[in-house]
């Protein structure tokens, strides 16, 4: 049951981070499917994977957070992104946790400087840093048409 001033979020591991996904946001998880490249992308736009019979962006986690891959991912996180479908590939998926608005911060200059724009907020949970995901500035909306037409494909 929520608590006064908390929020439902699926929290997942991407490399060495804790991920918070608010559950509004989150269609589903799965197992790693197929991903066609789409050329023009940046490095962490992976492609697109065929989810429920809809060509869907796959965006690694680690690459968008930082520097690393993620090598093998255990699971896709479909989110709703714009009323699109995207999907996130993870390290793991640990569980729904509910989270305190006030355990949460907006992020320092440095890193919005970095032109984080899917990161939302950061803190802590269970000793290991969070990072808030806004689902609909996971892809920005300047890569949309590049991916549509990814879709068109033969």
């Amino acid at each position: 049951m929520e608590g006064a001033g908390q929020e439902p979020f699926l929290v997942c591991a991407s490399r060495n981070f804790r991920v918070a996904l608010p559950l509004s946001s989150v269609i589903e998880t799965l197992r790693p499917l197929p991903v066609d490249p789409v050329g023009g992308m940046p490095p962490f736009v992976l492609g697109l994977s065929v989810i429920r019979g809809e060509p869907t962006p796959v965006v690694d986690s680690g690459l968008l957070l930082s520097s690393a891959p993620i090598e093998n991912p255990s699971r896709f996180v479909t989110l709703k992104a714009g009323g699109r479908p995207v999907a996130l590939s993870m390290d793991a998926v640990i569980g729904v946790r509910n989270l305190a608005a006030q355990a949460l911060s907006g992020l320092p200059p440095l890193l919005k400087s970095a032109s984080q724009e899917a990161v939302q907020a950061i803190g802590v949970l269970d000793q290991a840093l969070l990072v808030v995901l806004q689902a609909a500035r996971v892809i920005p909306e300047s890569l949309w048409p590049g991916l549509e037409a990814g879709k068109a494909g033969p």
